[in-house]
């Protein structure tokens, strides 16, 4: 063997083995192939079971390349049979030959001489080559037209290229064979990981489409970012990582105790608990009222203030934003004391009631926030458990860091500035936004978007999330569905 032919093996199977895009990996096995033997013509068909798919077909003299991009082979499958001579490659796992189809007898080669019939070409030699992996399945065929010399003039294929033939298609096989294995990985892990997901967002309704709706928002947003070319933009190992990131990133809340995930309220369980109580002052003080120990106007002004109180812990407990002022009647309260059936002095509300109570923003007291902060933590805890291999190493990072913000106050490390990575603050965006405008959760209204955006844009302005990639988010309207235009037009 010459040291160029070898030469020439040696750099095809280092091809073979670097390509990561199966269609590209298809193109270049014919295309080395049909290099390798000086030949004009060759179609590369892959074995379905019953049947040989077109995969790749191309003559070069007639310009013609297919099954690469947009331009898709529409040619009808090949059946298993062997008067079909690429089948036969299969069925019996054999290179095979022929100097001239016109004069071989051995297999039916009338759909060559319909094509030449029609198109004016000529089909000679060919050579069919199976695609045999090295558990001796053969996954595909390769079939040859037209060897050429020196001149041009076609000639028969020479036997000293059978053999080479053979191992390049037996390495061609290996490398489709791992591309699959690595794609069917993939595709398990990402099922995996959706069925995780799902999960998450079933344990409560007040979640329900959280992480498919940050997904759904940032698979348009890459496209987008594709179509205008933008200057930031994924490479396709990234768009993978960034949005197993997206799918994983409140995995964490799979061990997030549901009273907390699904507190509506300030006071939650305990509100009954407080009702119950101010109905119980108003009988211990109707009872006095009947035995004398209240006049009718110390009782009047007793109900009056038992209904004030009612009144007040009903609408803290609900309130989005906890004013100055309600704060200080829930703080009067909590200073009210009466006497029970036994004669003992009783708080009107408990000292954690009256912390719920004083909760100014939300719905969880500083306790309850810790534990749900705590999501991010589990969710890098149980990342850690997870063999994600090199294709998603950066899912560790990215996940566990959505509540980063850049001016350090984020949590659960306090990160800032160039520490926070592009995807990480995109996936920040995408949390915050979603959360702020989800139409199913059942204890608020959903944020018009444009309101969102405002806020976005207040938290740009104070240095805690990326301007630049808030904007483009903004024009990208990834956002916008049917529904929610419906929804915000109404």
């Amino acid at each position: 063997m010459k040291n160029d032919t070898l030469q020439k093996i040696l750099n095809i199977g280092i091809a073979f083995s670097k390509e990561k895009d199966r269609e590209r990996l298809l193109d270049q096995i014919l295309t080395a192939a049909m290099d390798m033997t000086r030949c004009d013509g060759g179609t590369l068909y892959i074995n379905n079971g019953d049947a040989l798919e077109f995969k790749i077909m191309i003559t070069r003299s007639k310009g013609i390349h297919e099954g690469v991009g947009e331009n898709q082979t529409t040619l009808p499958p090949v059946p298993l049979s062997e008067k079909n001579v690429c089948a036969c490659g299969v069925l019996y796992r054999r290179l095979i030959n022929i100097p001239d189809v016109y004069r071989s007898e051995r297999y039916d080669f009338s759909g060559p001489k319909n094509y030449d019939a029609m198109t004016g070409y000529h089909t000679q030699s060919m050579m069919v080559v199976p695609l045999e992996d090295d558990k001796e399945h053969v996954i595909g065929v390769v079939q040859l037209i037209n060897a050429l010399d020196d001149e041009g003039e076609i000639i028969p294929f020479r036997e000293e290229y059978e053999q080479i033939l053979l191992a390049m298609g037996s390495q061609a096989a290996i490398c489709l064979v791992n591309m699959n294995y690595a794609h069917q990985i993939r595709e398990m892990l990402d099922s995996y990981v959706k069925v995780m997901s799902t999960a998450i967002d079933a344990r409560t309704p007040y979640n329900a489409n959280h992480t498919k709706n940050m997904v759904t928002y940032a698979t348009r947003f890459i496209s987008w970012l594709k179509e205008k070319h933008a200057v930031w933009g994924f490479d396709e190992k990234k768009i993978q990582e960034f949005l197993m990131s997206v799918w994983m990133h409140d995995i964490g809340k799979l061990i997030t105790p549901l009273e907390i995930m699904d507190k509506q309220d300030r006071l939650a369980g305990n509100y009954f608990l407080v009702m119950n109580r101010l109905q119980k002052i108003r009988l211990l003080t109707r009872i006095a009222r009947l035995e004398g120990r209240l006049d009718d106007e110390v009782y009047e002004q007793c109900l009056a203030e038992i209904k004030q109180a009612e009144e007040l812990v009903v609408k803290v407990n609900g309130i989005g934003y906890l004013t100055d002022e309600l704060a200080e009647q829930v703080e009067r309260l909590a200073e009210r004391t009466y006497e029970d059936e036994d004669g003992n002095i009783q708080l009107w509300i408990t000292p954690e009631e009256k912390e719920q109570l004083l909760i100014r923003k939300g719905t969880l007291t500083q306790a309850e926030r810790k534990i749900m902060q705590d999501h991010v933590e589990k969710t890098r805890m149980m990342l850690e458990q997870m063999t994600l291999g090199d294709d998603y190493k950066d899912v560790l990072e990215w996940a566990p860091q959505h509540h980063e913000l850049l001016d350090g106050s984020g949590y659960p490390r306090g990160l800032k500035g160039n520490e926070i990575c592009t995807e990480v603050r995109l996936l920040t965006i995408l949390d915050v936004f979603e959360a702020m405008t989800a139409i199913d959760r059942p204890y608020k209204k959903p944020m018009p978007a444009k309101h969102a955006f405002r806020i976005l844009h207040q938290m740009a302005d104070q240095g805690q999330i990326d301007a630049d990639l808030l904007n483009l988010f903004e024009q990208s309207n990834a956002w916008v569905s049917d529904e929610r235009s419906r929804e915000e037009q109404e």
